[in-house]
């Protein structure tokens, strides 16, 4: 891939995510405007949000999806700190990955990753979760990096 190409990837996968309020099934904030305060809200492209996105596995039982909009680091630094609001809980189903980004590191049953992934669930919530709880290894494949 050209880098032309790439960055033409990389910008439209940075826009689709940014056309979506973390924890919130309907509305659009980029994540500069997380930091400004509460985000507008207006339905999102289904083009645009489903052009980055990635069928993702969470393969374990009762996983924290998490986003807190009050918290800028949040968006740019994932954690179980900075991320402190738990908007669903899921098991063994999929889910669109929109990006992925590293964060803090988590550790479980001998495993260790650092790279969370953007979500969006079937019901249009959006959060974080630890690629530990996400079949597909340290990072996903197909699943871009966060534009930010």
């Amino acid at each position: 891939m050209n880098t032309r190409r790439l960055l033409k990837a990389t910008t439209a996968a940075a826009a689709a995510v940014a056309a979506l309020t973390l924890g919130s099934p309907a509305a659009v904030a980029s994540p500069a405007a997380a930091q400004a305060g509460p985000p507008t809200t207006t339905a999102p492209s289904a083009t645009t949000a489903s052009a980055a996105a990635t069928s993702v596995y969470i393969w374990a039982t009762n996983v924290n999806v998490r986003y807190d909009g009050a918290d800028a680091d949040c968006v740019h630094y994932p954690s179980r700190g900075s991320c402190v609001k738990i908007v669903a809980t899921v098991s063994r189903t999929t889910a669109e990955g929109m990006c992925q980004h590293p964060g803090e590191e988590i550790v479980d049953s001998g495993y260790r990753n650092r790279w969370w992934t953007l979500l969006k669930l079937p019901d249009g919530t959006i959060g974080w979760v630890n690629n530990i709880y996400i079949q597909g290894g340290e990072k996903i494949a197909g699943v871009p990096d966060c534009g930010w």
